[in-house]
């Protein structure tokens, strides 16, 4: 029987952000991951300026020690290809952190390596690697962990952050996914597709057949690159779509795709994953428990942003975890400073983004808009703007925009 103070399960971002934070506050803990590292993650691979960020805060050497590694791509905008094929193309505001990217590309199976390297060099952090926790019951004083190879785990706090398939989402969680918040996506890599902008903006194409889901392609090191669709389940349950027969349908027959993967070939399995979207504020803690990540279903509904919020979600419940060991208070009661922390940081960005979709999955007010800010300086700066202002992205969400863009105001 291992004895722990705090145990966190999932050793992704979230995890291990967690465990490097509770380090920093001088408290041990375990770290227990069903995989043995390194190990992929289907992902769309995105680094978001949310994670350097929190990985700054964390430790500014290991942020600068990270951007020096070379499985990383600078990236320094996303590009917009509406249902009519027009790009509309918006830089990422840089917060200038020393003068780094505003944002990156890379495998998950080397980033998550990364942190997990970095984990390793902590001496106040356990990490059992291969072990699988099956099952917990509650324990007079916290709850007992049971792993699928006899291994047990007895913690006072323990944290929740095994990816959007974990099972105790549900239980302890409570976390019951409507169809329409729980997207599919598709992931493979291919390698050889050309025509990407020159400073590596990644891509998410809004195409008729996938609205108000999109297909996108990252580029990567080394000529690679991520390619994927994602899409609500409730859409494809209702018309019966079959995702990967459409997006190879996509770049086979489109024009613009078919010329750009021309010379192109798949380098990996297509591969399959559920995308648990924020569906509004609910409960991610209890007595002795938080759910961090995805498995608080913390993914943003319009962007796909999921790694940002893990990462930030990770460093709250490190901030919670001592607060709780400090007063000797791991009930449910205390824990909601843990929600209230991610809604405050991250909460009143998703209520909005949660909304949008409504708006975009009419093709033809979609293209208006695209149309509208390829013609309007105004309206493409505060497209832009939408990525890191909350007040801005409120205007997303009000139906007077759309009105106004139709009307050409």
């Amino acid at each position: 029987m291992i004895q722990s103070d705090v145990c966190i399960i999932g050793a992704g971002p979230a995890g291990s952000i967690c465990a490097l934070f509770l380090d920093k506050f001088g408290i041990p803990c375990t770290l227990v991951d069903k995989s043995k590292f390194p190990r992929d993650k289907i992902c769309g691979d995105g680094i978001s300026g949310w994670v350097l960020t929190i990985l700054k805060e964390l430790d500014p050497p290991i942020l600068e020690d990270l951007c020096k590694q070379p499985f990383l791509l600078p990236s320094y905008g996303i590009r917009i290809v509406a249902p009519n094929y027009n790009i509309l193309d918006l830089p990422f505001f840089n917060d200038q952190i020393n003068e780094i990217p505003p944002g990156f590309i890379s495998k998950r199976i080397d980033f998550d390596n990364y942190l997990i390297n970095k984990v390793k060099e902590k001496r106040q952090i356990q990490l059992l690697e291969g072990v699988e926790i099956a099952s917990y019951v509650k324990a007079d004083e916290g709850i007992e962990l049971r792993a699928t190879n006899g291994e047990m785990i007895n913690s006072r706090l323990v944290i929740f952050a095994n990816g959007a398939n974990s099972k105790f989402m549900k239980d302890p969680g409570q976390i019951n996914k409507d169809k329409k918040f729980l997207m599919t996506g598709l992931k493979v890599y291919y390698e050889g597709i050309t025509g990407f902008h020159d400073k590596n903006y990644v891509e998410l194409h809004f195409l008729k057949d996938f609205l108000p889901g999109y297909l996108w392609i990252f580029p990567l090191t080394n000529g690679l690159a991520n390619v994927g669709v994602g899409l609500d389940q409730k859409k494809i349950s209702k018309k019966k779509i079959n995702l990967k027969e459409r997006m190879l349908w996509a770049i086979d027959s489109i024009p613009y795709l078919k010329d750009r993967f021309k010379n192109a070939r798949m380098v990996s399995k297509i591969q399959a994953y559920n995308l648990p979207l924020w569906d509004g504020r609910r409960k991610i803690s209890g007595d002795h428990f938080m759910l961090a990540g995805d498995t608080a279903s913390l993914i943003d509904p319009v962007t796909g942003e999921g790694m940002g919020h893990a990462a930030i979600s990770g460093m709250y419940a490190a901030v919670q975890a001592r607060r709780s060991i400090e007063n000797k208070d791991f009930s449910s009661g205390f824990m909601q400073q843990y929600d209230n922390d991610i809604f405050n940081r991250i909460g009143k960005e998703l209520k909005i983004s949660s909304k949008i979709p409504q708006f975009i999955k009419y093709p033809w007010l979609f293209n208006l808009m695209v149309n509208r800010a390829l013609n309007s300086k105004i309206l493409r700066e505060k497209l832009t703007l939408a990525m890191t202002d909350l007040e801005v992205r409120k205007k997303l969400n009000d139906p007077k925009l759309y009105l106004k863009v139709m009307i050409g105001l």
